[in-house]
């Protein structure tokens, strides 16, 4: 593998076995769809010039064919416009569709047109043109296309048998046999040429798929992309297991980057907590891009479910801060700190037969509490983590940030999940930092306006204290304060979420993959370099836009 593989909705190399190839296959044909109706509305033009002006025979035949043709058309163009359509649906409008459109173009010279302008001729040239731009417009393998275009040209050769035998509209018996082989051995020619056509672009797709191999891993679909690494779905040769694969970019693979990716994955290894995503191997591919597989999570995370649900009950939020409190605490004791905690490195799914299963995942941020301090990669000297979740030292001392950091952003999420809203807001990553510092979180029965459990209240508060000393003192002191708060969240009540939700939670999750949820504030993972402060802006942030194929 040359370079890293990318996958495009414009490209032939995606599969159609997954969501973007089975948007692209949609989206390609409401192209075709669009040229169709232009051709379509160019024939009704004439169609209505012979009828009205010159009062052709045959004419309102062929206007009535060409009307129904602009309806198939503008039928395949709304396709790009509706919602998502299954793979197999969308091959049947790709045949039918295409097989009634050429039917339409037979029919429009068979009426229309004297026999001394070789209405055979006009049929083939329409039929070939379109069958011509559905093969270099729509994914196909060569046997599809061959098996769509061979029937529009046998209805043609048949068309010039009934155009010049006896009984048909323009009789000349004795020519028929002659014209319609003529026909067919015309009609060849574009048959073979759009077959071969299908064949070459099917198979630099299948080229293309064979070089998204890392190892003995298939990269399906791109499903996320961040400052450290991007994300595929990915398949193993062997296994049946669902995989995700990380993957380092060329241009973002310097030394540094390198160095902490590497760290990332060593680290992230050592935990084997359920609670957090399970690494299931590392390797480089054969030009050094460094990867890992990890399992593949099919849920959502935090972030999306406040953003289909609203707020969280008490007890659901206690189950949920429960888990990664669990996952962190293992951290902790292996002196590892994680440092971006956030709604999005969160994900809730149904794992082993049980629903409301969080998993904490992106360790890109994480840190060894023993290390000595290293300026080539996440120095003390650092603001590292996301605004909206961090503790009060990583601003201000982060060479004093410890796993009570940590807890911080676990209050933040909480806070989070039981109101809608992050505990402090703003216009800019300044502002927010500044709230942090030295405002005092509105209560969460407040700002809902309503009564919640006095105990969860507490303990979140308390978790957002500016003085790490008046946190909780470990994650494990926080889950066992939460689990004897007896809030229970039942595995019937998990269950019939997930059933009722199924349908949001899989539109959502797609949705997800394709492009990032837009956010009015910068949910951004900031590494700021502190000791340029006097020389640069205190804390430089990007904007949503410049950050849109990135989850940060």
């Amino acid at each position: 593998m040359a370079s890293l593989p990318t996958i495009s909705r414009d490209a032939q190399s995606i599969p159609r076995d997954t969501e973007e190839g089975r948007a692209l296959l949609q989206s390609r044909l409401g192209q075709m769809g669009r040229l169709a109706t232009y051709l379509a509305l160019v024939f009704v033009v004439i169609c209505v010039v012979m009828l009205l002006v010159l009062g052709l025979p045959g004419a309102s035949e062929a206007l009535l064919a060409q009307m129904v043709s602009l309806t198939l058309a503008l039928g395949m163009a709304s396709l790009s416009r509706v919602g998502p359509i299954s793979a197999e649906r969308l091959v049947a409008i790709d045949i039918v569709g295409t097989w009634l459109n050429c039917a339409v173009f037979i029919v429009f010279p068979f009426y229309a047109m004297p026999l001394y302008a070789r209405p055979e001729f006009v049929q083939l040239l329409s039929v070939a043109d379109l069958l011509a731009v559905r093969a270099f417009l729509v994914p196909s393998t060569a046997l599809r296309t061959g098996v769509i275009g061979i029937v529009p040209m046998a209805l043609v050769v048949a068309s010039t048998l009934v155009l010049y035998g006896a009984g048909g509209p323009h009789p000349d018996a004795p020519n028929a046999a002659t014209y319609a082989s003529v026909a067919a051995a015309f009609g060849i020619a574009p048959l073979v040429i759009t077959m071969l056509t299908s064949h070459t672009i099917f198979g630099l797709r299948e080229r293309a798929r064979e070089a998204m191999q890392l190892g003995q891993y298939t990269l399906l679909e791109k499903i996320g992309a961040g400052g450290m690494g991007v994300v595929y779905r990915a398949r193993h040769a062997t296994l049946r297991r669902p995989t995700a694969i990380k993957l380092l970019p060329p241009e973002r693979a310097g030394a540094h980057n390198l160095v902490r990716f590497e760290r990332e994955v060593q680290l992230t290894s050592q935990l084997t907590h359920p609670n957090t995503i399970a690494i299931y191997d590392y390797g480089r591919s054969a030009d050094g891009i460094l990867y890992y597989a990890m399992e593949y999570l099919d849920g959502l995370d935090l972030e999306s479910l406040v953003s289909l649900s609203g707020p969280q009950c008490d007890a659901r939020v206690v189950h949920v801060l429960s888990q990664i409190c669990a996952a962190l605490a293992e951290a902790h004791g292996a002196g590892l700190l994680h440092r971006d905690i956030k709604p999005q490195n969160v994900l809730l799914c149904r794992r082993g037969g049980q629903s409301d299963v969080a998993k904490v995942v992106d360790f890109g941020l994480v840190k060894e509490l023993s290390s000595p301090v290293d300026t080539t990669t996440s120095s003390v000297d650092l603001i590292i983590g996301t605004p909206l979740y961090m503790s009060p030292e990583a601003i201000a001392r982060p060479q004093q940030l410890d796993a009570r950091g940590d807890l911080y952003a676990v209050g933040a999420l909480g806070y989070y999940l039981l109101t809608g809203a992050p505990p402090f807001t703003g216009s800019s990553v300044v502002e927010i930092c500044g709230h942090h510092l030295h405002s005092v979180p509105v209560s969460p029965s407040r700002r809902l306006g309503r009564t919640v459990s006095p105990g969860l209240e507490a303990l979140l508060l308390s978790c957002l204290e500016k003085s790490p000393q008046r946190r909780p003192d470990s994650a494990a002191d926080m889950r066992r304060a939460l689990l004897a708060l007896s809030l229970p969240w039942t595995e019937e009540q998990a269950d019939a979420w997930w059933q009722a939700q199924a349908p949001q939670v899989d539109v959502l999750r797609k949705q997800r993959t394709v492009q990032e949820r837009a956010s009015t504030v910068p949910l951004v993972t900031l590494a700021v370099d502190l000791k340029g402060r006097g020389a640069e802006p205190l804390v430089p942030w990007q904007s949503a836009a410049a950050r849109r194929d990135e989850v940060g």
